[in-house]
C-alpha cells in the first residue's frame, strides 16, 4: 500500500492507494490539512500495512487537484476500491457521484433515488464516511431547506468547494433552488 501527498497552498491532500492485479486502486482520499498532520493520520490509520510514499500512476493526483479546484473531471470510478463499503454505502456514493458540477442534491433526494425514501439519515451517515471525497462529491449534498449540512472538512471547506464549482449560498449558508439537480 502507498500514499501520495499533494500540496495545495498551505495544506496537503492525501491519497492512499494500492495495486490490485496491476491496476491502481484508491483506498482513501484525505481532505486538506497541514502536511505533518496528514502524514501522521495516514500512518496511524494504515500502520499495519507498511505503507510507503509513492506517486500515484497516470494522472490520478492531477485529476484530484482539478476536482479540488472546482473543475469538471470525468473520473473512472473503477479506480476506487469499493470492497470495504457496505452495499448501501456504495449505492449512496455511486448515486452521489452522479451529481453534476454546479448542482446540489439533498440527503432525502438521494435516499429516494437509491430506493430507500425513509433513509435520509443513513444517507448522511454513508456520506460522512465517504472514503473518496472530491472524487465522490459529498460536498454537493445539502439539506432539504438548502442549508449546507455537515462535511468532513468542515462547513467552511464545503462552502469553498461549492463556490469554486459555481454554487453560491446566501448569508445564512443556504443554497438557492436554482442550484438543485433535477436528475
Amino acid at each position: 500500500m502507498y500514499y501520495q501527498i499533494i500540496d495545495v497552498k498551505k495544506e496537503s491532500i492525501g491519497i492512499v492507494w494500492r495495486f490490485i492485479e496491476n491496476k491502481p486502486l484508491i483506498e482513501r482520499i484525505f481532505l486538506p490539512c497541514l502536511r505533518n498532520q496528514l502524514i501522521l493520520k495516514i500512518k496511524r490509520e494504515y500502520q499495519e500495512t507498511g505503507i510507503a510514499e509513492r506517486d500515484t500512476p497516470g494522472n490520478i493526483a492531477e485529476r484530484i487537484l482539478s476536482l479540488y479546484a472546482g473543475s469538471e473531471v470525468n473520473f473512472d470510478f473503477s479506480l476506487l476500491n469499493w470492497s470495504k463499503l457496505t452495499k448501501f454505502s456504495a449505492k449512496v456514493l455511486k448515486q452521489t457521484g452522479q451529481i453534476p458540477l454546479g448542482k446540489v442534491a439533498t440527503y432525502s433526494g438521494l435516499a429516494v433515488k437509491i430506493g430507500s425514501p425513509q433513509a435520509a439519515r443513513a444517507v448522511g451517515t454513508a456520506l460522512a464516511n465517504n472514503p473518496f471525497p472530491l472524487i465522490i462529491p459529498c460536498h454537493r449534498v445539502v439539506r432539504t431547506d438548502g442549508s449546507l449540512g455537515g462535511f468532513g472538512g468542515g462547513i467552511k471547506m464545503k462552502k469553498e468547494l461549492l463556490t469554486r464549482e459555481g454554487v453560491v449560498s446566501d448569508e445564512k449558508d443556504r443554497v438557492a433552488g436554482k442550484f438543485f439537480s433535477s436528475g
